[in-house]
Formats: C-alpha cells, structure tokens, sequence
C-alpha cells in the first residue's frame, strides 16, 4: 500500500509496476525535466481582470498563506463494520480544504487476505454498503475530500484492520514557496490550429507524467501559481488525471496559454501598466458593493465579482456578475473636449449568486433599485424577477443554493468609465519590494 508519506512525497519505495514504468519513463524521456517558476496573481481594481506576474528568481523563495497536506485521523478500520471517522468536522472542519482517499487496489495492500471495498461518508458515520449517503470506494478507487466538511469524513469496511489512505488539506497562514521548482518526468504535447472567427490561434494540450506527485502544486495557495516556458509553449496544469495507485504514475494535464491571451501573462513587472479594459456597465456594478447611502437604507448584502473572474473555491455567500447584450441607443457617440466617448448604452445583466437566502436577495433588489434613484448612475428599464436554479450535487444528494436575476438598464458609458476611475481610491495596494526588480534597494 502507498503509505501516507509516500502519497505526500516524502516515500522512496514504489510498487513493483510503478518501479518498472518509472524505470521505462526515464529511459524514454532521457531524464527530462521541466523548469516551472512561481507567478503570483493581480487583479486589477477597475474591471476585475486577472495578470499573472512572475515572481523574479532572485528572491528565491516567498512566505505565504497557502496549503499543507497532512494525514487523516485515521490509516485504517477498528472493528469489522464499524465506522471511524477520518477527517475532523464541527469548528475544525473549517481549516480543511480538501484531501482525498484512496482504497489500495491490492489486497496484500489493505492488509487482507482478499481486496474488499470501501465504504466513504460525508454527512456522518459510514456504513458497510451503498446507501443514500454511503459511497463505495472498489479496491484501486480514489475519491476527493470536500472543503469545509462540517459533519467530518467517515470510512467503514466489512473487515477490521482494512488499510487505507487519506491525505488532507488544510489552511496555513506562513508556507515558503521556491520561486523555481525542477519536476522530472515525461512531456507530451498535441498542437491544433483553430481558425475561428475572430483570432487564428494554436491550441496545445499538454501531458505531464511526473514520477513522483508535485507537492508544490498542492501547496500553493490561491494567489499563487506555477508556470512553465518549454520552447514556444507557455502552460500550467487544470487537472491531474486519475491514478492508478500500483502504477504510481501522476499525469498533469492542461492547456498551453493560446497567443490571444498573452497580455495576461507578465514575465517583466517594469513593463507592467494595467489600464481600464471592459467598456461595458461591469465598473458601475463592482462599485455598488462599496456604496453606503448617506442616510439608513439598502446596501449591498453580498460580494460582487465578474463573471468567470471569481476567486477559487470561494465560499459563499458571493455574486458573480455577466454582462451581454450591450446595444447603443444613439445614432453615434459624443465626444468630449478630451475626445472622451460618452454614448448611450442598454444592456442585459445576469447576477448569478450562491449561498444567499430569500430575504438577502430581495434586499438586493431593492438596493439596486435604490442605487439607481440615488445617483442615477444606471436606469432599470424593466422590473427583475428573481429565479431558483437548481444546481445539484448527487455525492450529498444536495442542491446549492443558487440564484439568477437579470436586469435589463440603460446607462452612459462615460459614467462607466468615470466611476472606474474613482473605484481606484478603494483599491488595496499591494507593495512589492523594489529590489526584486533592480539591482539597487
């Protein structure tokens, strides 16, 4: 069986199959390794847009929050058919943020005379069969941990003594991350060019088969991510493909960065200038969420974020904002002294929003109702009406609580742009130390 050290990196042995593969890995890529530098998020304050900027070499290594893999309460079963629980719940549940288990898919492995399965419950103790809430795990199956699992995590088996292992997650406010980490294994690469009908751009779907699982990725929180230049290739990893656990093989996948996207990509912080972007209501909506009326009434209940700009794994309660439909309304714009473009806009805006009750959703309806008689920033031309979208999770037979509302306004864009401008006064700064540029303090 991988013990709990080896699945968190720190194991020397493999099993005789991933032994022999390793072996063939090595042989067929020629030692390849590939380099991977430590990037760390901006977003920019006016429109919401996310940069990546590379973290200079010369630092060496940075300190922040991130993610600590530990082990589980728990390595293997008591009693035949008993549950034990594995992960903590209650309070302490809300510093895990994931982890998985996996049932050895080898007998001698699970400490048995015969493989058998694996019984997995997220809502209370397990039992030792399929039920509403009783997952099967068959020898050889992995399953992930949710994040902030308030009733704990809880295993059962039909023998005692069933070996298995878990490896959690949790927040850590003080992790060191190497600005430059060297990964052995074995690269592939598939290229495609798309003619689309905006931008001609090569796709490039990347595979990486590492001989040991990269712990650094793990770690790295969410400000944080690992990037690699391999020629003309720029690409990190979406997901990891599945394992199986006697091969002990990690497959990486994703997508290289397309040549439309490059602008998002900073390897040169001096040149590094973000302006306003959108041209669209998106700064009018970003800046209700920091309005508070003079005199007792409505403010915004929840966070806003842009639409497929929201941050990773955010607990709710949060909204996501999606502007489309944006129409003029005037023959053509006006300009200003400055040449500023000031025309007539209406939109159709979608927020979409989780973990937001009745009560909280209509108070934002009135706000914005509000907002707009306030400043008349943007004008409601029709009444919304709030819509229940079922959004299911069938491991815990639930349906998050998920909301649609959509606006249809009328609103100038210079005001747009305006509001943007002062929307920058309530920016957090982030400092960076200037000798990680230049060579002087």
């Amino acid at each position: 069986m991988s013990t709990v050290e080896e699945v968190l990196g720190s194991g020397a042995g493999k099993p005789m199959l991933g032994a022999a593969l390793a072996a063939g890995v090595q042989t067929l890529s020629m030692q390849q390794q590939l380099s991977f530098s430590l990037y760390r998020k901006y977003i920019f304050p006016l429109d919401g847009m996310n940069y990546w900027i590379k973290v200079p070499s010369s630092a060496g290594a940075v300190t922040t929050a991130g993610i600590l893999p530990f082990p589980g309460l728990a390595s293997k079963t008591v009693k035949d058919g008993e549950a034990i629980q594995i992960s903590p719940g209650g309070q302490l549940a809300r510093w895990i943020m994931g982890g998985t288990i996996t049932n050895p898919l080898d007998p001698v492995d699970q400490g048995l005379n015969q493989a058998e399965s694996l019984f997995v419950d997220f809502t209370g103790p397990a039992y030792s069969r399929v039920s509403s809430t009783t997952i099967e795990l068959e020898p050889g199956d992995s399953i992930d941990i949710p994040a902030n699992c308030t009733p704990g995590v809880w295993v059962c088996a039909l023998s005692g003594g069933h070996q298995f292992t878990c490896v959690l997650l949790k927040y850590t406010p003080s992790i060191t991350m190497a600005t430059d980490i060297e990964v052995q294994g074995s690269f592939h690469y598939s290229s495609t060019t798309l003619q689309e009908e905006d931008a001609t751009v090569d796709s490039n779907d990347v595979i990486f088969t590492a001989l040991s699982e990269i712990q650094q990725f793990n770690q790295v929180g969410p400000d944080y991510m690992y990037i690699c230049h391999y020629n003309d290739l720029v690409f990190a990893f979406d997901s990891r493909g599945r394992l199986y656990e006697q091969a002990d093989l990690y497959h990486y996948r994703g997508k290289a960065l397309k040549s439309k996207a490059q602008t998002q990509i900073i390897d040169d912080p001096s040149q590094f200038n973000p302006t306003l972007v959108v041209s669209n209501s998106l700064p009018i909506w970003l800046y209700m969420q920091i309005y508070v009326p003079p005199y007792p009434g409505f403010v915004c209940p929840f966070v806003l974020y842009p639409s497929y700009l929201v941050d990773d794994n955010l607990p709710p309660p949060f909204g996501a904002v999606h502007i489309q439909d944006t129409l003029a309304m005037e023959m053509s714009p006006y300009l200003g002294p400055r040449l500023q473009s000031s025309q007539l806009c209406r939109e159709r805006v979608r927020v979409h929003t989780y973990g937001v009750d009745n009560e909280n959703i209509i108070t934002f309806v009135n706000f914005v109702a509000q907002y707009s008689r306030d400043w008349m920033y943007l004008g409601l031309s029709e009444s919304p009406a709030i819509r229940d979208i079922k959004d299911p999770q069938p491991e815990f037979k639930i349906l998050a609580q998920s909301k649609r509302i959509e606006f249809e306004i009328n609103y100038n864009q210079v005001v747009s742009r305006d509001l943007a401008r002062q929307l920058i006064k309530h920016a957090r700064v982030k400092f960076y130390d200037p000798k990680w540029w230049i060579d002087s303090p």
